[in-house]
């Protein structure tokens, strides 16, 4: 997208850092029109917007109000309304001259979400598609998130001619900042950008003063933002003390105010927490990449939930307090607490970081190209030959590199549901599985086996007993030697229970370790290593469960 700027340029010295801007030739070169052209034309109607109304991934169409003709469009905020009836956004858009803000259709979206997050790495390159019917390793709990906005702009209805010897009044919103990764295409019209650097570095809320206000909202932003500061995270050595305001101003952003000018083929990013306003000074449409991603405190403290509730009962306990009686809430919370430091040095001796973070999650999604249409995650080749085209599309002649530098032919043998399984999910056939280039599951120098505390293993089997006689009499496609196991890792930091990673391993050849690695799950047992010396049969621990976070070496 940024293209003739290199994938590892553009990491190494502005990702997460700065903005960048590729502003290609203005002067209609057939590189220019065919970038905006492939994604006008494949994915939105030739910029027909009736149907990209009817098309969006939103649920409603939102169109922005202009502020009242006296009001100034710099310090005016804006108002906007949703509409679920595309066929009535449509008309209001055009009759009544309002912008419009919708999602990309969803074609378009996953494409350029998963893309963008594999080149990233931003959340390991995982992404659940909101709107699809797709089978990820972790459900819809992935580390990686995203959207794909369009912003639809209009002549103003009330302006005048330049024929009359005025000039046209052009949309402007307010300054505010985003807490996304921001990638921009404009693919018509002409959009200038003013930014500033702001003073608070990895935001988890933007500050939108520029919309219609709400005291909570304000609240909440606020309160989040000077979080953040206090913490000593601010993206300047300024050591004033001013208050992070609401208002953009000194107290929130810091050195010069940039501005950039966008026309048709242009691509931008910017990071999060920089405060940027936007002007369209020739009426047309914008698109925008916006990137999310789970933060280490949100990861952390969800597998430190898992532990404790695992740990100790007491951790479970409902917390009841009736003032006046002897027990005291806080002494329980006091005892409990005590044995957190043990708890916490216990977990990080026996894995740690790597048993919340497993292999699977730091290596983008990999899959076999026979699964294309099966729903099962990884890339799709097809996707990559349409993400290669649009970086081609849009390349300066002076400039031969290539954007996309990710490794091809990633394949661990992962398929989609089977037929004959009583649950459905991604299936890893342990036998033959291959991990990603670059990975191992040697065993380190002074180490030793150990289980994944935040693993739990699961029989086929003890759900197939269960089930209604008509869930279990599918046409087996397996062999019947063939045994099914569920693995589920870090799973009971949220209320609905959903893992980080849940995979379904197929098995002919591993039968008995893996009916051992159950029995060691129950008997609650981590440390493993010195079984393999006694067992045969687990001197050569399977490779899928180190990938997938089950096993992993421990120091001695």
């Amino acid at each position: 997208m940024l293209y003739p700027m290199t994938t590892e340029h553009f990491l190494k010295n502005h990702f997460r850092k700065d903005a960048v801007c590729i502003n290609r030739k203005h002067n209609k070169q057939a590189g220019n029109e065919e970038l905006v052209s492939y994604i006008c034309e494949t994915f939105l109607f030739g910029l027909d917007v009736k149907e990209i109304f009817a098309e969006t991934s939103s649920e409603n169409v939102f169109l922005w109000l202009r502020p009242p003709p006296s009001t100034s469009d710099s310090k005016a905020a804006l108002n906007s309304v949703e509409i679920s009836d595309p066929d009535s956004a449509f008309a209001l858009h055009q009759s009544g001259s309002h912008p419009a803000y919708c999602r990309a259709p969803p074609a378009l979206e996953q494409l350029l979400v998963s893309s963008l997050l594999r080149s990233t790495g931003l959340g390991g390159g995982h992404y659940h598609p909101p709107h699809a019917d797709v089978v990820t390793i972790g459900g819809g709990t992935t580390l990686g998130r995203g959207e794909v906005e369009l912003f639809i702009s209009t002549s103003s209805s009330s302006s005048k001619c330049k024929d009359n010897g005025s000039v046209k009044k052009s949309h402007l919103t307010g300054w505010h900042t985003d807490f996304q990764e921001n990638f921009t295409v404009q693919l018509s019209g002409v959009k200038k950008w003013t930014l500033r650097r702001g003073r608070v570095r990895h935001p988890l809320r933007g500050t939108t003063p520029h919309y219609a206000r709400e005291g909570s909202v304000i609240e909440n932003q606020l309160k989040v933002a000077r979080l953040s500061c206090m913490s000593g995270t601010s993206s300047t050595s300024d050591t004033r003390s001013s208050t992070y305001g609401f208002e953009y101003g000194e107290n929130n952003a810091y050195g010069p105010e940039m501005t950039i000018t966008l026309h048709p083929g242009d691509c931008f990013y910017f990071p999060s927490g920089m405060w940027h306003k936007v002007e369209t000074v020739e009426p047309g449409i914008s698109l925008n990449v916006s990137l999310m991603g789970t933060t280490y405190a949100k990861l952390m403290s969800e597998a430190l939930q898992h532990l404790l509730v695992g740990t100790d009962e007491g951790w479970r306990e409902i917390i009841t307090s009736r003032p006046g009686e002897q027990e005291d809430v806080t002494n329980r919370l006091n005892s409990l607490m005590s044995s957190l430091p043990e708890i916490i040095k216990d977990f990080v001796n026996k894995g740690g970081a790597q048993n919340i973070l497993p292999p699977a999650l730091q290596y983008p999604p990999i899959g076999n190209d026979e699964d294309d249409e099966s729903g099962a995650e990884g890339s799709k080749a097809s996707e990559e030959d349409s993400v290669n085209n649009m970086a081609s599309h849009g390349s300066d002649e002076e400039s031969n590199e290539p954007i996309d530098d990710k490794e091809e032919g990633q394949s661990d043998g992962e398929r989609s549901e089977d037929d004959d399984s009583p649950t459905s999910g991604i299936i890893i056939p342990m036998d033959h599985f291959v991990g990603p280039p670059g990975w191992s599951c040697r065993q380190p120098p002074n180490t030793k086996l150990a289980r994944n505390p935040l693993a739990s293993m699961i029989d086929m089997q003890d759900i197939a007993r269960h089930l209604d006689a008509s869930a279990t009499t599918k046409p087996s496609t397996s062999s019947p030697s063939t045994k099914k196991y569920i693995l589920n890792v870090n799973f009971a930091g949220n209320d609905m229970y959903e893992s980080y990673i849940r995979v379904i391993l197929e098995t002919e050849k591993y039968g008995p370790v893996m009916d051992r690695y159950l029995a060691f799950e129950a008997q609650g047992r981590v440390l493993v290593g010195d079984e393999m010396n006694n067992e045969l049969c687990l001197r050569d621990p399977p490779p899928c469960l180190f990938y997938y976070g089950y096993l992993s070496w421990v120091p001695i």
